[in-house]
């Protein structure tokens, strides 16, 4: 029997673990820098974690989880992400009782369950950076910061922030009642995937993978940003003042979301600006 790595998976050796260690040694002295201390939780956890933690109706839990159920009946799970981890450990080991925020970061391995591809394995790195505790504009802020001059400092050039705001449990409904009305309007052009979210998780359409189905969809569809509560708004307005102070790049884009339960008020992502 000829043994392989299972697929999806790699083994990193040579160049490749030196990069890896290079990632890992810039993301612990920039963190460090920003008063954020290392944890490492385990790769196993509950699985009624992340169901409860990540969402029911996330693609993680409902497609791309590794699950497994031990000899004692317990059902567990390889770590699809770091945050309901963290959280977890946050309370067990009571830190709650720290000064806030509470400041923590996590570099390892990671697993979904997804069809391997160029740069897309089964088992994945990330750093993941948490502040708990604190509701404050400036962490925000702070994280995006850290994430930029992370990437900058391994050499990456032409960055761009793109920056949103999907606001919190208070006037988020009343957007996602609006883009439900527009969704409705638009069954015909959904792809079979956004017909499912639709009904379960309606801001995951604006995200769809599929470039035809996204940009029907997002025509003429209403903006978030419209239907922010006085607190989100002044949040956001504070968010992107602090970043015009640190001189980083950032453009708005309006329909730039996350499928996750737990997020709330700003959602930013970092790219490479193609220069002609």
């Amino acid at each position: 029997m000829k043994y392989q790595a299972p697929t999806g998976t790699r083994d990193l050796f040579g160049e490749d673990l030196k990069y890896f260690q290079k990632i890992e040694k810039i993301a612990q002295e920039i963190l460090e820098f920003y008063g954020f201390g290392k944890i490492e939780t385990p790769v196993l956890e509950q699985s009624a974690l992340f169901e409860k933690g990540t969402g029911e109706s996330t693609d993680i839990v409902q497609k791309q989880m590794f699950c497994l159920q031990t000899k004692g009946g317990d059902s567990l799970t390889l770590r699809p992400e770091a945050t309901p981890a963290i959280i977890r450990a946050y309370l067990e080991q009571g830190m709650e009782s720290l000064p806030k925020p509470v400041k923590l970061w996590e570099f390892g391995p990671f697993f979904r369950y997804e069809k391997p591809q160029a740069g897309r394995y089964r088992q994945f790195y990330q750093i993941s950076i948490e502040s708990l505790g604190s509701e404050s504009w400036i962490i925000d802020a702070q994280i995006i910061q850290i994430a930029y001059n992370i990437l900058k400092n391994l050499g990456l050039p032409n960055l761009i922030i793109k920056i949103n705001s999907i606001g919190d449990s208070l006037c988020r409904p009343y957007y996602k009642k609006a883009l439900i009305d527009h969704l409705k309007r638009s069954q015909n052009f959904l792809c079979p995937d956004c017909k499912k979210r639709f009904k379960t998780n309606p801001l995951r359409v604006l995200d769809c993978k599929k470039e035809g189905c996204r940009a029907k969809i997002r025509e003429k569809a209403p903006q978030i940003l419209d239907h922010l509560c006085k607190e989100c708004h002044l949040h956001f307005k504070n968010v992107l003042e602090a970043l015009d102070e640190l001189e980083l790049p950032y453009i708005l884009d309006p329909y730039l979301v996350r499928g996750l339960d737990y997020y709330t008020k700003t959602v930013f992502e970092i790219f490479q600006e193609q220069k002609e």
